[in-house]
């Protein structure tokens, strides 16, 4: 053979090494992104069926919350259900619960479909008006939810709601979400962001606000005499008011509002943060509880919701003697 026959043997073999080596970094490459997407996607899926077991355990324990006599009929923050507790450890992560009863905030599908439509009206007005937002926005909120196209007031039917960016018609049904009142609205985000913690939406028409979880600016929206410096002086008091009268009998002028309060909740929202592995997965479920059986029901649940952490006015850590600890509750719910 000759030198230059031997030369493009040679060539030829560097070349063949050089793609085998190329083809095995590829090989090699892939094989490692794949397990790495495996491993995310596990872990992915593992941290949401955590977090489905964090909600299966806000269920025991609001079960056990309404299977003790002594709380079945009162709901207070008092309660082991409302203490916040510190996250504890799973398998490769950690597990947050919280668990808070909507009652504490106003029902914005209160204000129509119902005999206190016009005064829960007057009460929404009221809340906008104490977190320095217009309260004829209020008006604009009743022609989004009630049935018709007749204008209430300052509002908007679909007539207006068409000449939008983009255009849309009115909802005229219940709202599903809260975010529903910046768009029929138009209220910017920074005053939402202040409106927020207040208000919720149910399934139902009716407003039920209770006494004993309430803070001072929903309390202070009842009646037009009740202001938010007599609430705070309620909300400051450790609250355990286990009849209505209790709670008329020294504040008078909350009888004009006895239609609408309450001293327990049915409707409570659970959110659950799960970390597993770096994947995290949050979870939150809208949850009915039956007052007379304690059967709960999930009415809704999202992952898209972001976990929210406690505001001063959403929890009253002083008063709960809270450790930080759950107890795990005897039956399931």
């Amino acid at each position: 053979m000759s030198r230059r026959q031997r030369g493009v043997a040679l060539v030829s073999v560097l070349l063949v090494v050089a793609v085998a080596t190329a083809l095995a970094y590829a090989m090699v490459d892939r094989q490692g992104f794949t397990i790495a997407h495996s491993q995310q996607t596990l872990a992915g899926s593992q941290a949401r069926q955590f977090a489905l077991g964090g909600e299966q355990y806000a269920r025991q324990i609001l079960y056990a919350d309404w299977e003790e006599e002594e709380t079945r009929a009162i709901d207070t923050l008092l309660e082991e259900w409302s203490a916040p507790a510190e996250a504890f450890e799973v398998r490769g992560g950690a597990l947050e619960i919280r668990i808070q009863d909507l009652e504490r905030r106003f029902n914005l599908n209160a204000v129509s479909g119902n005999r206190e439509g016009a005064q829960n009206t007057a009460r929404l007005k009221r809340l906008l008006t104490a977190l320095g937002i217009d309260a004829n926005l209020a008006d604009h909120w009743v022609d989004w939810v009630d049935a018709d196209q007749d204008v209430t007031a300052l509002g908007s039917e679909d007539a207006a709601h068409l000449m939008g960016d983009p255009p849309r018609r009115a909802a005229n049904q219940r709202a599903a979400h809260v975010s529903e009142f910046a768009v029929a609205t138009g209220l910017d985000a920074e005053a939402f962001e202040r409106l927020r913690p207040h208000i919720t939406v149910l399934p139902i028409d009716d407003l039920h606000v209770n006494v004993n979880t309430a803070n001072e600016i929903v309390l202070g929206t009842l009646v037009p005499n009740f202001t938010t410096t007599r609430a705070l002086g309620l909300v400051e008091q450790e609250r355990e008011i286990a009849r209505l009268e209790d709670i008329t009998g020294t504040h008078p002028e909350l009888g004009e509002a006895v239609a609408v309060l309450t001293v327990h909740s049915a409707f409570f929202r659970v959110q659950v943060r799960a970390e597993v592995d770096g994947a995290r997965s949050e979870l939150t479920s809208l949850l009915h509880r039956h007052p007379e059986t304690g059967a709960l029901t999930l009415l809704w649940r999202s992952y898209g919701e972001r976990f929210e952490a406690l505001a001063w006015h959403e929890h009253e850590p002083e008063e709960s003697g809270a450790n930080g600890t759950m107890r795990q509750p005897d039956r399931r719910g």
